[in-house]
């Protein structure tokens, strides 16, 4: 299997007409994406923003951000099981993309939602300034900030959001279809050999307890057993996130950008034999669940005959369970592992006789093995000092902190003391950085 990932870089995006790309310059018809997202009718309203880095902005209610992909050649179509049908394989063939580039979805959660799904958070974007510390910070987005049917149930408001924003990603990825990109790389593994360690990437990906929302597998969101993939349809948008829960590691654009795939890439061949990626499902419901799936990701490991692992997560609480026994099932089968993970940035408010202090007492991770021993941390980038007044907000007008209380709205052109307003994490989109996606250094060895 071997994909072709031709790239278009995007230096400045303009709304205007005729749309088109060239020399890195996006133009944006907004009467088309108005049509495009209005196409659905539970979309009531939407508003149409571009955002650059380095601006006075904050955008806010983030739901998804999907990097514009397009299939040009070969089986299938980009984020599959999203977009186009029948679902077939992807990750062969030739892809288009933008690079540096995002549609970013803004959509206030709904009362109902908040309450149904208590990780419908509202998250932000600064895109200068002390809180502009991770990636997103550094993307250009064409910003679809929807307003839907107040009465949409759950999965209605999910696919809504996600179809509105896949539909213009899609519609700018075929303005580059017939283009030569400046720069084409080609994906494929090399054949395993002899003299190389066999290594495979343990890919844990969050499932909702939820039914219907999700990080989607070719747009499958349940709980399944493990599933071998080739990276190159991790790279073609195989997985993908929803418009639900917001924390980083479901982003779209995260994951056919993930950086642990780019570094495998560069070292398969050279110094490894890379197998491919087991995906493994998190957060089951039981121990003996958890349990099962642990033991079916070692035994895929094992007929793969790796004798080393990548493990990598992209969710906290529960999902820790299966990820740790995973790795204690791989180290006592002889599969030496490496995880790498983010830190709990969960705030423990500690009562002493004469105060309340608030602290960082909690572990940085809440659930370990004696068989987790090499393991990498990409910290949290969850800053501690206030974010300044922004002159432009986009997304909305205020964002709800403590979704215990919905009701209690601070308005977000203002300044924000993170430490203060919100509850347990940072509403900053991106403070996990899952992948190392971040601009902390390490040591490879």
């Amino acid at each position: 299997m071997e994909l072709a990932l031709g790239t278009f870089p995007v230096e400045h995006v303009t709304l205007g007409s005729p749309p088109g790309w060239a020399g890195g310059r996006l133009v944006v018809d907004p009467a088309r994406v108005r049509a495009l997202v209005r196409d659905d009718p539970r979309i009531r309203e939407v508003a149409v923003d571009v955002v650059a880095p380095g601006e006075p902005a904050r955008i806010i209610h983030v739901r998804d951000i999907i990097e514009p992909r397009i299939k040009v050649d070969g089986p299938g179509h980009t984020y599959p099981g999203i977009c186009g049908h029948p679902v077939e394989t992807v990750g062969a063939g030739v892809t288009h993309r933008y690079a540096g580039f995002g549609v970013l979805i803004a959509s206030e959660a709904l009362p109902h939602i908040r309450r149904t799904v208590s990780a419908a958070t509202d998250s932000l974007i600064d895109m200068s300034g002390p809180g502009a510390v991770t990636v997103y910070s550094t993307l250009r987005y064409l910003v679809l900030t929807i307003t839907t049917a107040p009465d949409l149930e759950l999965t209605e408001w999910n696919e809504a959001l996600l179809g509105a924003g896949h539909r213009v990603a899609a519609d700018l990825a075929a303005l580059v279809r017939g283009q030569v990109p400046p720069r084409q790389t080609r994906y494929a593994l090399d054949r395993p050999a002899e003299d190389r360690p066999r290594v495979v990437h343990v890919h844990t990906l969050n499932a909702s307890m939820v039914p219907g929302i999700g990080t989607g597998i070719y747009g499958y969101t349940r709980h399944a057993l493990p599933v071998l993939l080739h990276p190159n349809e991790i790279l073609d948008g195989a997985i993908a996130g929803d418009a639900v829960v917001t924390y980083p590691g479901k982003c779209s654009w995260l994951h056919v950008n993930n950086p642990a795939l780019q570094a495998l890439y560069a070292r398969d061949g050279r110094d490894v034999s890379w197998l491919g990626s087991v995906v493994a499902r998190t957060r089951w419901g039981s121990l003996r669940e958890k349990q099962l799936s642990a033991h079916q990701t070692v035994k895929t490991a094992q007929m793969l005959g790796a004798q080393g692992a990548l493990v990598t997560w992209n969710h906290g609480g529960n999902d820790l369970l299966e990820v740790m026994l995973t790795i204690q099932g791989l180290e006592r089968a002889g599969i030496t592992t490496t995880f790498l993970t983010i830190e709990s940035d969960i705030k423990v408010v500690r009562m002493t006789p004469a105060l309340a202090e608030t602290g960082s007492a909690e572990p940085p991770l809440l659930f370990s093995v004696p068989e987790a021993r090499a393991i990498v941390s990409t910290g949290t980038l969850a800053p501690a000092e206030a974010l300044p007044a922004m002159a432009r907000v986009v997304g909305g007008t205020a964002v709800v902190f403590d979704q215990e209380r919905p009701d209690d709205r601070t308005p977000a052109a203002g300044p924000l003391d993170l430490e203060a307003l919100s509850g347990a994490y940072s509403p900053i989109f991106g403070h996990f950085d899952n992948y190392g996606l971040g601009a902390q250094s390490y040591f490879d060895y």
